[in-house]
């Protein structure tokens, strides 16, 4: 009976973990085109207030077509978040990629802490990346600030 009882559980336990992987999203959406950050790095996770991170990136098209119309959007979580940090660019329009292998070059939006909301607060920075309307990519970090 116990090994009833515990095969039933385990059965469960296995369904649960497959219906969990195959329910989460995933990284594009169907049809999007494979257009990939190959970076997405800030040079700083922690400033203080006055002070700025740079955040650089690339993108690469991994389509044997021109990819045209693509942009980086930058967002910050939690919302809410627009008196304490300022974005230079949030929304960042990518260059003409030209074929396989084309890459748009090092781009950087700058994060800048206005204020804090407490003595410190994280937030979590996202790159998404769109190429044809579609979601091909998403990058993160976590973005501490301090007060002085």
């Amino acid at each position: 009976m116990l090994l009833k009882v515990i095969a039933v559980a385990a059965l469960a336990v296995a369904i649960a973990v497959a219906v969990f992987v195959f329910a989460m999203p995933q990284p594009g959406e169907p049809g999007a085109p494979n257009v990939k950050f190959t970076e997405f790095t800030p040079d700083r996770t922690d400033i203080k207030v006055g002070e700025s991170t740079k955040v650089v990136f690339n993108v690469q098209n991994l389509e044997e077509r021109s990819i045209n119309g693509s942009k980086v959007m930058i967002v910050i979580e939690p919302s809410g978040y627009q008196p304490y940090l300022s974005i230079s660019d949030p929304a960042v329009e990518l260059p003409v990629m030209q074929g396989k292998d084309a890459r748009t070059g090092q781009m950087q939006v700058v994060i800048t802490a206005a204020s804090s909301p407490a003595k410190e607060a994280v937030y979590t920075v996202k790159g998404i990346l769109l190429a044809d309307g579609k979601q091909t990519d998403v990058r993160n970090f976590d973005l501490k600030i301090s007060q002085q």
